[in-house]
Formats: C-alpha cells, sequence, structure tokens
C-alpha cells in the first residue's frame, strides 16, 4: 500500500476489551470490572482497511507557516518549534518539545488531567523524567466543538472523538503565536466519556458522569503518555481479537507495523540476538496451531461451542487464526496462533522477550508477554515502559530534542527516525527536529 494512503488513515478508536486491570490512578475509587470495560487508547486503521479519514489535519495543511504535502525539507538539527502568547503552566519556553492541553468547551477534570500527566507521568515515568528539562507544557481554552468539526467515532458506544485538525489548528493560533504547529504536540480534552486517539493531535475523553476526582484520573491512568509514546514511534502492543471466520483482526501489514520502534519480525533482531525455531514453540497453549493445514481444523481448535475463541487465565485468546492468503514467516503455514505467549527471543534487551502479535494484529512481534508489562500494551494497567519502548524512547527525545541532535551519534537515527515520520507514521510530521516541514 502506498504512503499516501496511510498519510490519511482514520484516526479513530478501535473498540478492544483487555482484561486484568492491574491497578488504580490517584485514590480512585472505581471498581476493576468497570475499568476492564473500558476499550484501550488506540490509533489504529479503520477495520475495512480504508482511508476513512475526516481530520484533514493529516494532510499536511499550510497553516502557521507549514509548507505543502509534498515538500521534503529536512528539519535541521537545533530547529525546534516557538510557542508565543500562549500560557506556559509548567517548564521552561526554550524546551525543545513544546506540548499543549487545549481545554474543549470546558471539559471535566481538566486541570486535574493535566496536573496528572505532567506530575505523575512525565515527571515520574522513565525515560520523560530523565529528559524532563526538555520539555514545556501549555495550556489554553477552545469552544464550539461544532465549528471544530468534532465527531463521536469508534465504538457503538461514542467513547472517542476526534475534530477536524485544520479547525483545531486555525482555532490555536489565533491565541498563540507558533511558527510551526505541526512542531507542537497537542492534547484535546473533551467531555465524550473514556477513549483516547493518537494523531497530529491528541484526543483524550473525559466524562461529566464521573463523580469525583479519583475515578477521572483512574480511568484515565497514563493515557496521555501513551499517546505521546506514539509521536515518537512507538506502536500499540495489544490484540484486536479474532474475528466469526476464524481469521485474526487484521492491524498495520507486516511491512507496515514492523517499521515501528518496538515491534519487529520474527526473532526481534532490534532487541533480541537469536531466537528459537518455530520447530520448538511448543510451550504454550496455542503452540498446535502451526500444525494444523485446512481452515476447518484451524478454526475450530479451543473454541466453545458458540465458536468463541477460549482464554486462558489472563484472559488472552489461546484459539488459531486462519489466514487465507498469507502464509506466515515464522510458522511456514495458514494457521497461526491468535496471540502468542511463548518467547521465542535468546540474549535479548535485559526485560523484553520477543512474543507473537502486535499493534491490533498477529503479523508482528512485540517485546513483552501481558498487558501488566508495558504502557504501550495497557496504559490504565501498567506503571512503566517496556525496556524496548524505554530505550527508544529515550533515542527519540536524545537526538530530536537535545544538544545532541547535531552531534555525529544522532546523525544516522535522525535520518532514519525522519523517514519513518514521512513513509511509515501516519500522522505525525515532526517531533522536536526530527522530521519534514
Amino acid at each position: 500500500m502506498q504512503f499516501s494512503t496511510f498519510r490519511l488513515l482514520n484516526l479513530s478508536l478501535l473498540c478492544l476489551l483487555l482484561a486484568g486491570c492491574g491497578g488504580g490512578g490517584s485514590g480512585g475509587d472505581t471498581p476493576k470490572s468497570e475499568v476492564d470495560q473500558a476499550p484501550p487508547p488506540s490509533y489504529s486503521p479503520d477495520s475495512s482497511g480504508g482511508t476513512s479519514d475526516t481530520s484533514a489535519g493529516a494532510s499536511g495543511s499550510q497553516s502557521g507557516g507549514q509548507t505543502a504535502e509534498g515538500s521534503s525539507s529536512r528539519v535541521r538539527p537545533g530547529d525546534y518549534a516557538t510557542i508565543a502568547n500562549c500560557p506556559l503552566i509548567a517548564g521552561n519556553e526554550t524546551a525543545e518539545f513544546k506540548l499543549l492541553f487545549i481545554n474543549l468547551d470546558k471539559a471535566p477534570y481538566f486541570d486535574e488531567i493535566v496536573d496528572d500527566a505532567i506530575h505523575n507521568q512525565f515527571q515520574a515515568l522513565a525515560p520523560f523524567r530523565d529528559f524532563l528539562g526538555h520539555f514545556a507544557f501549555y495550556s489554553l481554552a477552545l469552544s464550539g466543538s461544532d465549528a471544530l468539526g468534532c465527531e463521536k467515532t469508534g465504538n457503538s458506544s461514542g467513547a472517542s472523538f476526534a475534530c477536524d485538525d485544520d479547525k483545531v489548528h486555525q482555532a490555536i493560533l489565533q491565541q498563540c503565536d507558533i511558527d510551526d504547529i505541526h512542531g507542537v504536540m497537542k492534547v484535546v480534552i473533551a467531555d465524550t466519556g473514556y477513549g483516547a486517539s493518537g494523531g497530529e493531535i491528541i484526543y483524550l475523553g473525559s466524562d461529566s458522569n464521573w463523580p469525583d476526582t479519583g475515578t477521572a484520573l483512574y480511568n484515565l491512568r497514563n493515557l496521555v503518555i501513551h499517546e505521546i509514546g506514539h509521536n515518537f514511534g512507538l506502536a500499540d502492543l495489544y490484540d484486536g481479537g479474532v474475528n466469526a471466520d476464524g481469521s485474526a483482526v487484521t492491524g498495520w501489514p507486516s511491512d507496515l507495523s514492523r517499521q515501528w520502534r518496538n515491534l519487529d519480525g520474527p526473532g526481534c533482531g532490534k532487541w533480541c540476538s537469536s531466537f528459537k525455531p518455530a520447530s520448538e514453540y511448543t510451550q504454550s497453549a496455542s503452540a498446535a496451531c502451526q500444525t494444523f493445514e485446512s481452515k476447518d481444523s484451524c478454526i475450530s481448535y479451543n473454541r466453545n461451542d458458540d465458536g468463541q475463541c477460549e482464554t486462558n487465565d489472563d484472559g488472552t485468546v489461546t484459539c488459531c487464526a486462519w489466514s487465507e492468503d498469507t502464509v506466515d514467516d515464522y510458522f511456514g503455514g495458514q494457521c497461526t496462533p491468535a496471540w502468542g505467549e511463548e518467547n521465542i527471543g535468546l540474549d535479548c534487551l535485559q526485560g523484553a522477550g520477543c512474543f507473537y502479535g502486535g499493534s491490533y494484529g498477529n503479523n508482528s512481534w512485540r517485546p513483552v508477554k501481558s498487558v501488566s508489562e508495558s504502557i504501550m500494551y495497557g496504559a490504565v494497567q501498567s506503571d512503566a515502559f517496556d525496556s524496548v519502548s524505554e530505550r527508544a524512547l529515550s533515542e527519540a527525545i536524545r537526538c530530536c530534542g537535545t544538544a545532541d541532535d547535531s552531534t555525529a551519534s544522532c546523525t544516522a537515527f535522525r535520518d532514519e527516525f525522519s523517514l519513518f515520520l514521512k513513509e511509515h507514521q501516519p500522522f505525525k510530521e515532526r517531533v522536536g527536529s526530527c522530521g519534514f516541514n
């Protein structure tokens, strides 16, 4: 699929159910079961594989001094977006990375959500806490969601939303002097119910029906930092389930998903030195999948009388998925685990392994097994980034936003990451001084 197609991917919320919520926010009283019901944050393509994007910001407007979509002007080392005449709430205006929190139509718990994001996420979680001086945080209020083209997206409950990015950019620029609107990270918070979606603009749903601040912070725990992780090149690590016909829900195609810095192909060569062959993939409940050669035998394995996938004690599906047109490049067949929990990685980065599945589908390999092991797998359920994601974040922050970004040590990274933003990142054009403008 061509790059231009992915530039217009729909930024709507993919509605998944993750089991095993591992903890709460700051003093929340929400029962565990209620949080388990909520969909995790997402940045997936739409389920049809098409391009039903409604946010014009992804297509490269020329507001705020931006060049046209076709421009290939590389951002120079040491060149960062600047903001003036906009309320600075934390950090220094000379910081390389600018993050703007936007209160849309008096969103409930806005101040508390922003305070939590700054103090309990950026200031508390590695590696952001190690680079805190390189981040500045701003805040402003916007009104008129209809005029900004805001719509509910995703599942039938309407828990997530998105607006017309160009209209939001124009509204921001009426209040703030910003020389490169795409060089600023933006988080819009509105009263839309639980949900979050990544993109050129991050949209975060709060809910006026939540009874108190503790509930709000419990439900939105680590969601801001999770979505910011996408801007820095990290993919979601969770699964998308299994379709009724026995196929796994399609995530990013493997040639795209494996470009993200916390996903890889078989063996996870980005963070592991070697891996065991498919013939030794025998330890998990779905290990038998690769032995099935017909669709009927494949999709009947580990399913109940209604055809639903059985799950293990962690809530992970243990059935198989069938691909009509793809032979898996590790298992060597069309029948694969719907989601893998067996580690094939050898001599990996400390704390990491190599597990089948990532970015919603089962065509990539991720560094951790379960939802509680990474904020990129389960934001609400996890306390930290996994070691692979943390390393990737550190590298991106250092080479796109510190004094090192013009040194020889960052030259190769900047070239690679800028091309990633242009060719594989479906929504973000610039991060710090990496990318194109």
